[in-house]
Order: C-alpha cells, then sequence, then structure tokens
C-alpha cells in the first residue's frame, strides 16, 4: 500500500497585494541566511518571514494560492516531540529530492522510519494517538496582512485535544514576531469547539477552509500570462475582442475568445468559462478589491500585461505592438481538418459498441463526443443497464446512463448540402471564407451568424432522415414507457476531442410529442429569461425544430470564435445529436451537479464535486447564484471518501447561502463511487488516457488527463449520467 502523497494542503492567499501595494517582509538575519543554505534540507525553529519564505513554495491546496511550508512531528517519544519544517526548495544533483516534496520520503529519508505506507498512514493520519504528524504552514491573506494557517491533511482524524498537542509542538517552533497563526480544519471531522479558549491562548485564532474563503481577496483560477487591452466592466460583449483582457463583476456564462479574465465574484471552478480558460490556457482570477484598486483603474483601456501565479499577480503597462504580435503568436497556425467520416446510421447507444467499450470512443468523428460518451457508459462493462447482470446498473437497481441514440454527423452535412436549401450553403460559405480571412469584427461575426442561424430554422430535413430520426424515436418510447418529451442535445465533432472540449458553446432543446409542426415547416429560437442568453427554447417544440436548432448552433458566434482561435477548420465542422428522454421523466430534479475526476487548482488526493440544488445548472448556472464546491478527499485505497465543503451552495440570485450539503454524504459517495468505476474502464478503453495501472488512476492526483462527467440527482433517489469527456485542465 503506497503512502499519502500530497504536497500541501490549504487554501487561498491574495499575494497580489504585494505587486500592487510595495508591501516589504522583514529582513533575513544572517542565523536565517545560515539556516536556509542550499544544504539545509529541514530546520528545526522558524525565526522570520524571510526564512518562511525561503523554504516554502508557492501554490498548494483548495486554491493554489499562497505559499505552503511542510512541517513533520516525530512523536515516537510520546515526552519529547520533534519538529522539522522541510525545505521545499531544497536541491540535491540539481533538483528537488522526493524526500523534500513529501512527507513520507522525508521521514524515511531523514529519521529512518520503518514503516511500509500504509502503516505509515495509519501512524500518522487514521490515528488520534499518533506516531507521526504530517502537516502544513499555509499564508492567507486576513484583513489586508499576511497570516501562517496550520493545517493537516483534510483526512487526517485528530480534532479537538489532538489538534491542540499539535498546534502546542507547532508554536513552540514558529517564532515569527507579531505573526498571526491560524489553525485551519481542512475536513469536517477536524473540530476545535472543546479547545477553542485553549488555542486563542496560545494566540492561535480556529477557522475553516470555508472561513477563509469566504474573505479571500485573490484567487488564481488559472494561472498563465497574456497581454491585451485591459477592459473594466464592459457593458456589450460583442464589443470585446480576442485581445481584449475585460474585467467583470461577474463572469458570463457565454464569454467568447479573450487573453484572460478577472472577476469581482467568485467563479465556480468547474463553470465552462473556467475550464475553457484552463483549455485555452489562458489567465483567469478573481481579486474582489479589483472595483477600488488603483493600479487597476489606472490602467484601464489601455495595453497591459498580466501575469497570474499562485502566489500573486502582477498588472503592468505594456504597448500596442506587444499586443498585437503576441495575438498574431496564437494565429500564425496552420487550419486543423477534422477527419470526415460517412456514416449514416441512426444508433441507439446500446448498439454503439456491442463488442469492447473502447469501440464507442473511436466513433467521435462520425457521431461527436457527446454521442460517443454516452454510448461508452451503457457498455456493460461500464455501468451497463439494470437489465443485465453484473452491471453497476443492475447493482443500483436502474439504469444509470440514459436510454436513447446517436443521429451521426453525416445527416448535418446532408442538410446542409440538400438542394432545397442552397441558400443557407450559399450563406454559409460565405461567413466560413470571411472567418477564415480574419478580418470579421464581433459584430460582423454576430450579424453572420444571425442570418445562417436563422436559415437553419427555416431549412428542410430531408424526408429520409426525419423518417429515420423518427422511428428510432418510437423505439425509445417502447423503452421508456410514458415518455412525453426529450432532450435534443449538441454532439459536435468540434468539440470533446484533443485540446479541444468545446464545454458549452453548443445548444440543447427540448421536444414534446403533443406539439405540432408549423405549415412550412419553419421554427424560431427564443431567449429564455432576460440578459445573457444561457438557456434557449426553439418554437414549435417539435422533433425536427429541435434537431434544426441543435444544428443551428455549431454557427453562434461563441463557437465560430473559439474555433477560430484553436485553428479548427471550418470546413470540416458538423453536428452529430444525441436523443434521450427528459431527465425528470421518472421524477423531478432534486439538484444537479459536476464530478471532475482530479482535485481542480488543488493538489491532494481528490475528486472535485461541484453541486447546485434543483435544476439550475452548475456548468451555465443562473446568474448570482453559486454552486456547492465539494473535495471528495481520498485518504487511503481502502478508506472511504472524505467530504471538504469549500463553499455551501447559493440556490437563488441574492439569497443566502445554504447551511447544509445539497446532497447527503450517503450520496455524495455513491456518485464517487461511480465515478471511480467509470473512470477506471475508460482507462482501460482508451489507450494512452494513463500509463499506469488502470485499478490505481483515481488515486492518482499528478496524472496528466481526468474526466469531467455531468449528472442529475432525481428526488426517487437515482442518478442519470448525462454525459463524460476528457478534461486536460488542473
Amino acid at each position: 500500500m503506497i503512502a499519502l502523497r500530497w504536497g500541501v494542503v490549504a487554501l487561498l492567499l491574495s499575494g497580489g497585494a504585494a505587486f500592487l501595494s510595495g508591501c516589504t517582509e522583514e529582513l533575513e538575519t544572517e542565523e536565517d541566511a545560515a539556516e536556509i543554505s542550499a544544504t539545509t534540507l529541514a530546520l528545526r525553529t522558524v525565526k522570520s518571514a524571510a526564512t518562511y519564505k525561503a523554504i516554502s513554495t508557492q501554490g498548494g491546496g483548495f486554491g493554489q494560492s499562497g505559499r505552503s511550508a511542510k512541517f513533520f512531528i516525530d512523536w515516537r517519544d510520546k515526552k519529547s516531540p520533534q519538529i522539522y519544517f522541510i525545505n521545499g526548495n531544497y536541491q540535491a544533483g540539481g533538483k528537488t529530492p522526493d524526500y523534500a516534496l513529501y512527507h513520507y520520503d522525508f521521514a524515511r529519508h531523514q529519521l529512518n522510519v520503518p514503516e511500509g505506507g500504509g502503516e505509515f498512514n495509519d501512524n500518522t493520519y487514521f490515528t488520534e494517538n499518533k506516531r507521526y504528524v504530517a502537516g502544513t504552514l499555509q499564508t492567507y491573506e486576513v484583513d489586508g496582512k499576511v497570516a501562517y494557517g496550520i493545517q493537516l491533511y483534510p483526512d487526517d482524524v485528530a480534532h479537538d485535544e489532538g489538534i491542540l498537542e499539535i498546534v502546542k509542538v507547532v508554536t513552540r517552533s514558529f517564532k515569527i514576531k507579531g505573526a498571526r497563526v491560524l489553525f485551519v480544519a481542512g475536513g469536517p471531522q477536524q473540530t476545535t469547539r472543546r479547545v477553542t479558549a485553549d488555542l486563542a491562548a496560545l494566540g492561535v485564532e480556529a477557522k475553516t477552509i470555508e472561513d477563509m474563503l469566504a474573505g479571500v481577496n485573490y484567487m488564481p483560477l488559472n494561472p498563465g500570462e497574456a497581454w491585451g487591452y485591459l477592459r473594466l466592466f464592459p457593458q456589450d460583449l460583442l464589443e470585446l475582442r480576442p485581445s481584449d483582457i475585460p474585467v467583470f463583476d461577474e463572469l458570463p456564462l457565454d464569454l467568447s475568445v479573450v487573453q484572460g479574465t478577472i472577476t469581482q465574484v467568485f467563479q465556480d471552478v468547474t463553470s465552462h468559462v473556467n475550464l475553457k480558460a484552463k483549455e485555452r490556457g489562458t489567465p483567469n482570477m478573481v481579486l474582489r478589491d479589483v472595483k477600488t484598486n488603483p493600479a487597476v483603474a489606472a490602467l484601464a483601456g489601455k495595453a497591459v500585461h498580466l501575469t497570474v501565479s499562485k502566489d500573486g499577480f502582477k498588472l503592468e503597462a505594456s504597448t500596442t505592438a506587444v499586443v498585437e504580435a503576441k495575438m498574431k503568436e496564437k494565429l500564425n497556425r496552420p487550419w486543423i481538418k477534422l477527419p470526415i467520416v460517412k456514416d449514416t446510421r441512426v444508433l441507439d447507444f446500446d448498439a454503439m459498441c456491442t463488442a469492447a467499450s473502447s469501440g464507442c470512443l473511436t466513433m467521435g468523428p462520425a457521431y461527436g463526443g457527446k454521442v460517443t460518451g454516452l454510448g461508452f457508459l451503457a457498455h456493460k462493462s461500464v455501468l451497463g443497464r439494470a437489465s443485465v447482470s453484473g452491471t453497476l446498473s443492475a447493482k443500483y437497481g436502474y439504469d444509470l446512463p440514459p436510454h436513447g441514440f446517436g443521429i451521426p454527423v453525416d445527416f448535418y452535412r446532408q442538410f446542409v448540402s440538400a438542394p432545397e436549401n442552397a441558400a443557407l450553403k450559399t450563406k454559409l460559405d460565405d461567413l466560413i471564407v470571411k472567418e477564415k480571412q480574419g478580418s470579421l469584427s464581433p459584430k460582423e461575426r454576430a450579424a453572420l451568424s444571425d442570418v445562417v442561424q436563422g436559415l437553419f430554422y427555416t431549412g428542410k430535413i430531408p424526408s429520409a432522415q426525419l423518417s429515420a430520426i423518427k422511428t428510432q424515436i418510437a423505439a425509445l418510447r417502447a423503452q421508456v414507457p410514458g415518455l412525453e418529451k426529450i432532450k435534443v442535445r449538441s454532439s459536435a465533432n468540434a468539440e470533446d476531442i484533443p485540446n479541444f472540449d468545446g464545454a458549452g458553446l453548443h445548444d440543447s432543446f427540448s421536444a414534446e410529442f403533443d406539439e405540432v409542426d408549423n405549415a412550412d415547416g419553419s421554427c424560431r429560437v427564443e431567449t429564455d429569461g432576460v440578459g445573457v442568453a444561457t438557456k434557449l427554447k426553439v418554437k414549435p417544440k417539435t422533433v425536427q425544430c429541435a434537431v434544426k436548432a441543435v444544428f443551428a448552433s455549431l454557427w453562434n458566434d461563441r463557437a465560430i470564435e473559439e474555433r477560430t482561435f484553436a485553428r479548427l477548420d471550418h470546413t470540416t465542422v458538423g453536428m452529430g445529436i444525441a436523443v434521450v428522454p427528459a431527465y425528470d421523466t421518472e421524477a423531478p430534479v432534486a439538484s444537479n451537479g459536476v464530478l471532475i475526476t482530479r482535485p481542480v487548482n488543488s493538489d491532494f488526493l481528490a475528486y472535485t464535486l461541484s453541486l447546485q440544488k434543483g435544476d439550475n445548472l452548475v456548468t451555465n448556472p443562473e446568474p448570482g447564484t453559486i454552486s456547492q464546491m465539494t473535495f471528495s478527499i481520498f485518504g487511503d485505497i481502502g478508506t472511504p471518501p472524505r467530504f471538504t465543503i469549500a463553499r455551501h451552495a447559493t440556490p437563488v440570485a441574492g439569497g443566502p447561502a445554504l447551511k447544509t450539503s445539497v446532497m447527503t454524504d450517503a450520496n455524495m459517495t455513491k456518485i464517487i463511487e461511480l465515478g471511480k468505476s467509470v473512470e477506471i474502464a475508460y482507462c482501460k478503453a482508451k489507450p494512452g488516457y494513463y500509463t499506469g495501472n488502470c485499478k490505481d488512476v483515481w488515486i492518482d492526483n499528478e496524472k496528466p488527463k481526468s474526466l469531467d462527467m455531468e449528472f442529475k440527482f432525481l428526488t426517487n433517489g437515482h442518478f442519470v449520467m448525462k454525459q463524460v469527456r476528457e478534461f486536460h485542465g488542473r
């Protein structure tokens, strides 16, 4: 059994203050300098802020922000515990060895601890009578000043009196004059209620992860570097260009390509915009004082250079010449042609890969990523069907993936090329030519997009195609008794592909069987709500209108611009479709969720789970609402996950945050176990996803790729797995 190998467990720091306000640190003494020489692996005391900085590293924990320094307590002699502050910047042979990075490796190398990995974990994390203690000192900004948080691994079972004893040992050797010291509980079991007064007597305040997150000023959601024009609180998103760095109060849900983003309001780490920032490699950050920050105001509308890092950000003046040159560098790449596959079968998910599940994962060019992901989930070796013995669905007693079918990308191509839709093809070809020339302004692109989409809505689906779709719908209605409405979901060949997931770019629509088409077959799409269009509905809600509306969504201006930025050749893109029952067919939706099989913006062993109450989406939430951010912490292969809520949900705009979890621990454990099973199956089916043993993929926080799964939880206690795709961000 392996030992826990976690980097740092911490939260967030507004490191940007040092760049913008000119803060300075305490000067280092000669004694400090000697302690942190290149040959010093660990210190027995920390006496100055400069010494702390010398042994600490950037980032860590839930926000990958601030600085972290590991400490290790050898408690084998109960009367005389020995503490070591590990120098994370120590080098041997020109690189930092594992024994300067991980507690277990340090203990084996420096202190000759005899235990193997499993026994070490048991004696360190999973007992109150500890032989060893492994923790970190993490910096935070509290009320505009740096504070130091004592933290343990989130799955560590220490609480109350045990925590008090650990804090006593740390504070005896942590001697920075005037330092504000906190104990920050990383998990719900790390309670301090019985010893709050004792901690206060030591000068230590008791905090939780959510306490810290609520007051954080700066958060680097995606570190990176960008050159662009700083646009403060733009009112018209169509005025933004790819060379801009906009500052928002709240992040828009359908933001097109920009060089970077800054918001005042906290963002959900699993929102489509943040995931796209990670995919594009563009910096994205939260700065709560952005409206009053003088450095930001001084550079409004000007060319700037923005650097977002784990321990701070830097915003400085640049020039128009540099901004334009950097933009040309990004676009000076050849267009990438996507494969064109002629497959005309309308396939039930269950029939997509009847042999090996890996077969589904090769069908993206023909059906698009969403369809192939649903076919993969339906395979008996992944989730399967409740009627098939030995499947996970059989174990749960109901079908975990939805029934449904995929409409091939070739149907889209036939639609565009049909003689009766000649006007559409002419306008579409004209748009593509102008887009590839690179001369369109955002408003010009949007205007051409509107014309093209309008022609999709009035176009004619070839009769043979429509007949094949309706035949498959009849089969679906036989599979799902009482089915009255369906979801017609986008599944483009230009999404869920290497280096481009396309999350949130295209639209899905509902169709109802009692709706009647207009006499001329025409359709229209309307915004459902006010402000930024986040939800669309097609009128009438017929199958043929829903199919055409999904086809048309391939050509909304956001999707066009994202493909151009990624250099995907527009002449080769196409739209497949996934048709599934409406998600509330069995029962109303109790909550929505996104599961990512890595700790996003973190570095300990965990999955990231975002949840929202009711049918409000996590990926495209209603403005003003915030989803619950939860980390499913893995302590060891044989232990159940422990859930750390970093932020409770706000389900209603302007309303209060919930005081309890959207989902019970028992149900969160179920979805985590499902996620593990899907990731292990995906690892086995997809060559190159992971180079290690697939049974261990879920507990490796250094894996190069992960999975992004969306699901719904119904009031009858059933999960519906909406989709699975690869996620390449961190």
